[in-house]
């Protein structure tokens, strides 16, 4: 389910209480008590963080208008079917990869309707397709689960969300002496408050998992942070983030709130990785690392884009959400989604922007304006999200949809696109 931090549903006013990717949209009073950091600097510059984050993160709102209409008919975008697990309140984050003897996995995010004692979560599940991304099998098997931490009042109704996930069968890691399997995802806490599901963006990070298999994935990574992260959560069992990356590279990414919906590409020289970055003062950016084929050495290469830039599509966007990077017949492309604030932030769609990875560098054109290769516009509610690979002959690019009055609400769609 999209992407990323979250705040409860029910502190957006204008929005219909099963939006999903209502992110940071807060009130100040929600804040007070829950940044504990060792200074108050550290505590008040958090706070202020996530506050000016509110409007990078995806959220809530109405419609937007005159936006960039969709090439072709969005009509002919056909229903996703996964088998084998229960409907509840649908799947989304859909993140295909391919193996070495041409097997199509896909990694996705599974919602379940809160209860009077869990809040709503989102598990990170595993399927497979044979026909080219138009129907998936279940493999019977969470990747990761949306289990409570044992919390005192009144946080004991909670649960450890794990969301926006992206999975990649790495070509290049046996010859560097590698699992060839990762898994990156966005955690965070989600507390149950009276009736509503509170997301806890400061207890959360983006994880990481490698394996020799898709199903035999090893321990959890405390991969990436940003400023608002709370270091109080540097005595649970994982310890301190690898990368504090605000702290690490103060210049570019020291404004960076949070960091979420990663992607993720495999090359002979390393992993590459794209994070959302929400800044304190929006827009927020998309950022490109490099780290060794066991997600080791991580090093900034640059900003791929910055929100603001959305807007050279259509004037109404005015930030980008939802990273993610392909390859499609010997390109490479960084995915994105654009949002649109006019009546609040949702998903407006998906675009395709040719990249040079180590040049950490989007196509341009002579007036430095990134030139999309391939545009999905919006399309119902809320989409975008979107996930890609060479595997889905029939699909093409698989988006994520929302329906804010229909169950399932969440669900995913075969645009037929490819990049």
């Amino acid at each position: 389910m999209g992407q990323g931090s979250r705040w409860p549903l029910g502190l957006c006013p204008s929005y219909p209480r099963s939006e999903p990717r209502c992110l940071l949209c807060v009130r100040v009073a929600l804040l007070a008590g829950r940044f504990r950091h060792r200074s108050a600097r550290r505590r008040l510059f958090a706070s202020a963080a996530l506050l000016g984050a509110m409007n990078v993160l995806h959220g809530c709102g109405a419609d937007s208008t005159s936006e960039l209409p969709t090439p072709g008919a969005t009509s002919s975008w056909s229903p996703v079917e996964v088998l084998g697990v229960p409907v509840d309140e649908g799947v989304f984050d859909p993140a295909p990869t391919d193996d070495s003897s041409g097997t199509t996995w896909m990694s996705y995010s599974y919602v379940s309707a809160p209860t009077s004692t869990v809040p709503r979560t989102v598990e990170t599940r595993l399927a497979i397709t044979q026909d080219g991304g138009l129907r998936w099998h279940d493999m019977g098997l969470t990747l990761n689960a949306a289990t409570p931490l044992p919390l005192p009042p009144p946080n004991d109704r909670n649960a450890a969300v794990h969301e926006v996930s992206r999975l990649l069968y790495n070509t290049e890691a046996l010859a560097a002496g590698s699992d060839p399997w990762l898994l990156l995802w966005h955690r965070y806490l989600s507390v149950l408050v009276g009736t509503e599901s509170t997301r806890q963006f400061q207890h959360g990070w983006i994880g990481m998992k490698s394996g020799p298999t898709a199903t035999t994935l090893g321990a959890e990574r405390k991969l990436f942070t940003g400023a608002g992260y709370d270091p109080a959560n540097n005595s649970d069992a994982l310890g301190a983030p690898e990368y504090p990356l605000d702290q690490l590279y103060p210049d570019t990414l020291g404004d960076c709130a949070a960091f979420t919906e990663p992607g993720v590409l495999a090359k002979p020289e390393g992993v590459y990785v794209s994070l959302v970055c929400a800044k304190t003062t929006p827009p927020g950016d998309i950022v490109l690392l490099r780290c060794d084929h066991q997600l080791h050495g991580c090093v900034l290469l640059g900003v791929l884009l910055s929100g603001a830039e959305a807007s050279a599509l259509t004037p109404t966007f005015d930030n980008f959400s939802a990273s993610e990077l392909v390859t499609s017949r010997g390109a490479d492309y960084l995915l994105a989604t654009p949002t649109s604030s006019v009546g609040g932030h949702r998903y407006r769609g998906c675009v395709a922007y040719p990249v040079n990875l180590p040049g950490a560098q989007v196509h341009r054109d002579a007036g430095e304006v990134p030139v999309p290769s391939l545009v999905l516009g919006p399309h119902g509610d809320f989409n975008g999200a979107c996930g890609y690979s060479a595997g889905l002959t029939a699909s093409g690019v698989l988006m994520g949809e929302a329906f804010f009055t229909e169950q399932p609400i969440f669900r995913v769609y075969a645009t037929g696109a490819h990049p």
